[in-house]
């Protein structure tokens, strides 16, 4: 596989889950889960193959959504 499909399946595979936890979590609609999650500085990142944040798990980036959320700024 090209490194640019890997790059967009672990995307894509990070993005299923965390917005299902935002849903879960939250009690957001699927609307307002996607709207979080890909207006957040976290995906930001997530989508900048040179963080590398890509390649940890959804549960690792999803803590950084949570206290982006939290605090209002990505740490």
């Amino acid at each position: 596989m090209e490194k640019d499909k890997i790059f967009k399946f672990l995307l894509d595979a990070i993005s299923t889950d965390i917005i299902g936890w935002l849903m879960r979590d939250n009690k957001l609609s699927l609307s307002e889960a996607i709207s979080t999650w890909y207006n957040s500085e976290t995906f930001e990142k997530v989508s900048e193959p040179q963080t590398g944040m890509y390649i940890e798990s959804s549960a690792y980036n999803y803590e950084f959504l949570k206290r982006e959320l939290h605090t209002g700024i990505f740490k």
